[in-house]
């Protein structure tokens, strides 16, 4: 199905770009930074396409959401890599990944679809809310394109007058992208303590 093979190619392109950002060509990192764009439009792009032409599928929310976690795991652990970031926010990311997708899987062993594990209430709107879904998305994209201009003029060795205050900002914004991981995760830990450790 079309939004499963968009999911596939959003993580295939997603080594591409690591791929781009390693060749040490001013081009090829620029276009390697706008590509971070196109990865991330595809994540609200595959979705899309599933709840508008009624192709959702279980496995296709199940690999959308693993899509999104491998993605996300890509681009933290190769800035981290690059030591533009600490190595505490891919492990802190990927921990909390594995946790809510192995209690999504339990749910799903029970016939509960990932994004019906909540009907209503705040719980429901941190999970799958357009505010929440749509804000977490755009802080990811301003992280890791602000990471891949930092590492563009790194490896590029272009004078910035201001890259120690660049640093600074995308460091901040970094530590409220992973906060923002964290609390979309709350909403499953919750649904995991009624339904799950309470038997």
């Amino acid at each position: 199905m079309i939004p499963n093979w968009i999911t596939l190619g959003r993580i295939v392109f997603s080594f591409i770009v690591l791929f781009m950002f390693e060749i040490r060509s001013l081009t090829v990192n620029i276009l390697a930074f706008f590509s971070i764009f196109v990865i991330i439009f595809l994540d609200f792009l595959d979705g899309y396409i599933a709840r508008k032409y009624n192709m959702s599928t279980e496995f296709g929310a199940m690999f959308d959401i693993t899509g999104d976690r491998i993605v996300e795991v890509i681009f933290w652990t190769y800035f981290a890599y690059k030591h533009l970031i600490s190595f505490w926010f891919p492990i802190i990311v990927l921990s909390r990944g594995i946790f809510t997708d192995a209690i999504r899987h339990q749910a799903m062993r029970k016939g509960i679809k990932p994004y019906d594990m909540f009907t209503k209430g705040i719980l429901r709107f941190i999970l799958v809310s357009p505010w929440m879904r749509t804000g977490y998305a755009v802080l990811k994209v301003i992280t890791f394109s602000l990471l891949g201009l930092l590492l563009i003029l790194i490896n590029n060795n272009i004078a910035f007058q201001y890259k120690e205050v660049m640093f600074h900002i995308t460091y901040v914004v970094a530590v409220c992208t992973v906060i923002v991981c964290i609390i979309r995760g709350i909403p499953v830990f919750v649904y995991a303590k009624k339904h799950i450790f309470s038997k």
